[in-house]
């Protein structure tokens, strides 16, 4: 069975198809416009029989089912009610779709206790132990978020935009742009360690080894040149989790 993997984030929807196991031909669309362009996307996809979904974004989700029913295809959505894996929180529905997705790939593919660090339009870290499966984690507004909101709730800071993020040469900002570019970055990189430090303090205290840091999301490259080698960046982490999921492993 050929399945098309769907994982709908606030500001990207990535695509990829899943056969025997294998995420293939990605593709990515702009979640405000997939209801322009979801339809044409899936027939580019004639092998698959089946829409497998997590999404962030309910107002996005009956688009997936209209889409699914005009092509006679089944549908699977990741939840906390149909993940394979062990759930560990007081209120499992409150849990992104995303994350769940996160945790059955790692739940199958890494060394336990693990954090994964999620780089998109916020940034999540998501504690897995073979002892309790999925336990939850931290948020915390993503790089881009940060300087947007800068820019929306001051009268003369300018908006800020970046594609690739690259560490500051200089720490002394000689522009107003330039200021908030270093001071984005430093403090990510900051909050960052420090959020991995506490959780991998309490998993510590709790006599569990070193987690294995797992890295997903858009700007998840900047952070895997920050973190070296104890970590390691897998780019369809999501796609890897739901493809898992529909196959009932856990």
């Amino acid at each position: 069975m050929s399945a098309l993997c769907i994982d709908i984030g606030n500001t990207t929807t990535h695509l990829g198809l899943v056969q025997n196991g294998e995420v293939k031909s990605e593709s990515r669309i702009p979640t405000n416009q997939l209801v322009e362009k979801f339809s044409a996307t899936v027939q580019e996809y004639p092998s698959a029989s089946l829409l497998a979904y997590c999404s962030v974004v309910p107002k996005a989700n009956a688009i997936i089912q209209e889409v699914a029913l005009a092509n006679q295809l089944k549908v699977f959505n990741l939840t906390a009610q149909t993940c394979p894996i062990s759930i560990d929180y007081p209120t499992p529905d409150e849990i992104g779709q995303d994350r769940l997705a996160n945790a059955v790939a790692i739940a199958n593919i890494e060394k336990l206790p693990a954090i994964v660090i999620d780089m998109g339009t916020a940034t999540t870290f998501d504690i897995v132990t073979a002892e309790n499966g999925y336990e939850g984690g931290v948020i915390t507004a993503g790089l881009s978020l940060m300087r947007e909101y800068l820019h929306e709730k001051t009268a003369l800071l300018p908006e800020v935009r970046y594609r690739e993020v690259s560490y500051p040469k200089n720490t002394i900002g000689k522009s107003t742009r330039e200021a908030m570019e270093i001071g984005g970055i430093l403090g990510y990189e900051g909050m960052v360690k420090e959020i991995i430090a506490a959780l991998s303090a309490q998993l510590f205290e709790r006599g569990l080894d070193d987690p294995t840091l797992i890295l997903t999301g858009g700007k998840a490259p900047f952070l895997e040149e920050v973190l070296g080698e104890s970590c390691r960046y897998i780019p369809d982490l999501t796609l890897q989790g739901l493809a898992l999921a529909i196959y009932g492993r856990g």
